[in-house]
């Protein structure tokens, strides 16, 4: 009986240190790998490093496309509701977009952007990426007093990173889904609900596999 016991306790170790030593050869995704493209080959920007690959693009998809300013509280884009619209308005038209919805938060613009699907696609997304530069270099010079006043001298100074895209369906609940987000950020603007952080996917894998692999270190 006694025996029966060490055996299984040995065998629950040594299961646990297999378990340690698969998780050991998880390693965290990296911009250069081929795993992290696969997952993430339909977003681009943000806090996403992709400066050696072209940022995706489909006439077929929508876009979802966020621009955040660096100057956090200094910046209410909810002041200028009105004038950013307008901004969008004559900005989509010039480069043949169209503007499914829109949210204008504090510090960071949301857009539902539907690509030209009568242009060929390298002109259509020549187009898209000349939109994503112009409105931001127009929102620069909209806010330049204050990009001044805090020492920024240059015009990408005023954007955190690059515009985050990523490529979404035209599913129902797809859709469902973005309207409902994009109706969140519109009411946090609007001060009818509190923000909440908003967590990566694939940072919030991490953070899990981080404390179940210190927890197999810990019972080994």
């Amino acid at each position: 009986m006694k025996g029966d016991s060490l055996s299984s306790r040995l065998t629950q170790k040594q299961d646990l240190r297999s378990r340690k030593i698969q998780l050991s050869l998880i390693k965290e995704p990296r911009p250069d790998t081929k795993l992290w493209w696969v997952e993430k080959q339909h977003q681009y920007g943000g806090s996403l490093d992709y400066r050696k690959v072209k940022r995706p693009f489909d006439t077929s998809k929508l876009i979802h496309t966020v621009f955040k300013a660096r100057l956090g509280k200094n910046i209410w884009f909810t002041k200028s509701q009105i004038s950013i619209g307008k901004l969008l308005e004559s900005a989509a038209k010039r480069y043949k977009l169209k503007i499914r919805d829109k949210a204008i938060n504090k510090d960071h613009i949301h857009l539902l952007i539907e690509p030209s699907r009568s242009q060929p696609y390298n002109e259509a997304r020549r187009e898209f990426l000349r939109f994503l530069r112009f409105f931001a270099a127009q929102m620069a010079r909209k806010y330049d007093e204050i990009h001044k006043r805090l020492g920024l001298r240059k015009s990408k100074q005023f954007w955190i990173e690059r515009p985050f895209t990523r490529l979404v369906g035209w599913g129902r609940s797809t859709l469902t889904n973005i309207h409902n987000y994009f109706e969140k950020n519109r009411n946090e603007a609007a001060g009818f609900v509190s923000y909440t952080p908003r967590k990566h996917r694939l940072n919030a894998f991490l953070v899990k596999w981080q404390a179940q692999a210190q927890k197999l270190e810990n019972t080994c």
